[in-house]
């Protein structure tokens, strides 16, 4: 079983981003629909793009200890925004898997043994779920691409593997 279908997930806006550029949103929202958690601070950037969610918990970091770890990562890591950095934070502190492309963000995240994925991930675990076929998420990749995503041709062709089987 993918590991996405056993846990809360905290998404950062790139994902979020990737599927509203395609027309996806939807499926986003369906997929992770009462366990979707957001951190206020990827909120306010998905305010500032005009793109809203329905199904999705915010989360507004409150304790000393989300603001002291928020504070450390963003001085150790001084290239992530305030979105990753929050969607770290509630990942941390909410036993969430931290769904992002960024890689600085990834690389964070796998620093402090969380657990990550990105819209490569989302887009597998429709298929797993039969939410999707291995064609259609296929597609969706390739509009994530066109729209602007970069991924390498690597991590394209393993998953066309994986949810395409060996052609």
């Amino acid at each position: 079983m993918h590991r996405l279908a056993e846990e809360v997930v905290s998404v950062d806006a790139s994902v979020i981003v990737d599927f509203h550029l395609t027309g996806e949103l939807a499926l986003l929202q369906e997929l992770f629909s009462g366990w979707l958690l957001m951190s206020d601070f990827v909120e306010q950037e998905l305010i500032e793009a005009d793109i809203q969610l329905t199904t999705v918990q915010t989360v507004a970091l409150s304790s000393a200890e989300e603001w002291e770890f928020f504070a450390d990562v963003g001085h150790r890591e001084p290239g992530l925004g305030l979105g990753e950095l929050g969607a770290l934070t509630v990942a941390r502190f909410h036993n969430a898997t931290l769904v992002t492309n960024d890689r600085q963000a990834r690389q964070a995240a796998e620093h402090f043994n969380l657990h990550v994925h990105g819209s490569l991930g989302v887009l597998e675990y429709a298929t797993e779920v039969g939410r999707l076929s291995g064609q259609a998420a296929v597609t969706i990749l390739q509009e994530m691409i066109q729209q602007g995503a970069w991924i390498s041709d690597e991590f394209v062709e393993l998953f066309r593997q994986r949810v395409l089987g060996s052609r």
